[in-house]
């Protein structure tokens, strides 16, 4: 019988992987941002769901770059799904910051394990496809 060994990913995998989720995230946040301009261009006016829409947004993002990650390394879909959420909540956590958004900290963490969470559903799921 034939001992099978468990797939390693090497740190290059894993950086070129996420960068590819990354830009999937950036692609969906590009058309989300359009479409919200578009539609409050045609007159709806979507301003008092504003915070919720964006928390989706990201989270949608988070799940489908997680998928398209996890499907270009083929293997630990979960740390790669992991490694790509912490990076983009990082990245909008930092940004917030410096765009002056009063953030406070416990939500921020929140949002961060949700973000996990999903990020390590849409990991596992892209291996799959």
């Amino acid at each position: 019988m034939v001992k099978q060994e468990r797939p390693a990913v090497n740190s290059r995998l894993a950086l070129t992987a996420v960068f590819a989720g990354l830009r999937y995230v950036l692609a969906l946040l590009l058309i989300a941002i359009f479409l919200l301009a578009l539609t409050y261009w045609l007159g709806w006016d979507w301003s008092a769901y504003e915070q919720t829409i964006y928390q989706y947004t990201i989270y949608t993002a988070v799940v489908l770059g997680a998928m398209a990650a996890g499907y270009k390394a083929k293997a630990k879909g979960w740390l790669i799904g992991i490694i790509l959420a912490v990076a983009v909540w990082l990245i909008f956590f930092i940004i917030g910051r410096l765009c002056g958004v009063e953030q406070k900290i416990t939500d921020g963490l929140i949002n961060g394990a949700i973000a996990v969470l999903l990020g390590i559903f849409g990991g596992v799921i892209g291996i799959n496809l």
